[in-house]
């Protein structure tokens, strides 16, 4: 249904369809063009940018004329639906703290490989918003992968022509995951077991279930079945802004993608700590002492002040996934597993990214070829 004076309405496709005045036809009378989208705001967007134009003008010509940060708004619009609160948040901060302030008065007419690139490499050597250090390779790949699907949906929305050469994106240096040590984890896990707190019940499912820190701070009781052993990821805590006044809060979304929103079972050990834990909680949230969830960030505050306590190196509370990860290769638990467990799309993140492989493991491995040739000396 199409809102009074706008002319926008949802097809039977599913798609919204803008009717707008595109100039005169030789009679002198309207001409009309028709404008597509994913979304009602994605074609408001593009309807806005098509009536701005000059009528009579050639409809790719017009199109051509529109600026990358006209484009940058289309594609989040287009991706709305798709995209989840964190992940929303993080695009629009890079675009405009970033990529707007340099490209966006760029017109896609003029847009190149070489411009894109040059760009990029600028960010390496003194993106800072100060100026005065480079970005990380990391951050400047996200920039690289925003450009590069916004101009794809130009193409596929016929906003723009491809461009003639490709788009560098920064490689990504790869480190080993920061994993506990045994005699660390041991410590932790008897600390914790002396000075039972919200915290430290969320800190052992980390370690034994590899939850994310945003999964274990929405992790709710109803969350988890004892009797049948199993944890029920169905949410995480995302900040997400507002669409009226821009501010920041705290949300229960779903999970970032599919593969997350998982079941894992518990370790036996694990059900008994917690089935002792569960009649003393004051909330529904397992990681929380209010009625409310707790923040990802002051809940890694406390996380950080039980490690100090315990001796512990300063990491991050991802660590507790790595070592999650690590314990279950070292155990010999099956990758397709455990890529499951850890709510992964594919066993090639996990193997790449999560499984830490420890010099006692290598050893562990090549003392298979001694037994081997140990065991053909024998049988000769």
């Amino acid at each position: 249904m199409s809102k009074k004076g706008e002319n926008i309405r949802k097809r039977k496709d599913g798609r919204w369809e803008g009717r707008y005045k595109k100039g005169y036809k030789p009679n002198g009378s309207i001409l009309y063009g028709s404008i597509y989208g994913k979304t009602y705001r994605e074609t408001r967007e593009k309807m806005r940018i098509a009536m701005a134009m000059p009528h009579g003008e050639d409809s790719s010509a017009s199109l051509s004329s529109i600026t990358f940060a006209q484009l940058f708004k289309l594609w989040q619009e287009s991706n709305e639906v798709r995209l989840k609160g964190g992940t929303k948040n993080k695009y629009s901060y890079l675009i405009s703290s970033h990529l707007n302030p340099t490209l966006g008065n760029l017109r896609l007419s003029e847009v190149t490989a070489s411009s894109v690139n040059a760009f990029l490499s600028e960010q390496l050597l003194r993106g800072r918003l100060n100026g005065s250090a480079p970005l990380s390779p990391s951050y400047v790949r996200s920039m690289s992968l925003i450009i590069s699907s916004a101009l794809k949906y130009g193409v596929r929305e016929e906003l723009c022509q491809p461009l003639k050469g490709n788009i560098n994106k920064p490689a990504s240096a790869k480190r080993e995951p920061d994993v506990l040590t045994p005699e660390e984890q041991r410590n932790l896990e008897k600390h914790i077991k002396e000075y039972l707190t919200p915290t430290g019940v969320g800190i052992m499912l980390s370690l034994y279930t590899g939850l994310r820190i945003g999964e274990v701070c929405a992790l709710k009781w109803d969350d988890l079945d004892l009797v049948t052993g199993t944890l029920h990821v169905r949410h995480t805590v995302a900040r997400v802004r507002g669409p009226d006044d821009g501010k920041s809060k705290l949300i229960l979304d779903e999970p970032k993608t599919r593969s997350s929103k998982r079941v894992i079972p518990i370790p036996s050990p694990i059900i008994e700590f917690l089935g002792e834990y569960k009649g003393t909680a004051e909330s529904e949230f397992v990681t929380s002492d209010k009625p409310s969830f707790i923040s990802p960030r002051t809940y890694e505050t406390r996380y950080r002040r039980i490690t100090s306590d315990c001796g512990i190196r300063n990491l991050n509370y991802h660590a507790l996934r790595h070592t999650f990860a690590t314990r279950c290769v070292e155990a010999g638990v099956d990758v397709k597993s455990l890529s499951e467990i850890l709510g992964h799309a594919g066993v090639n993140i996990t193997l790449n990214t999560y499984v830490h492989s420890s010099l006692n493991m290598k050893k562990c491995q090549l003392e298979k070829l001694a037994q081997l040739s140990g065991t053909d000396k024998g049988s000769k």
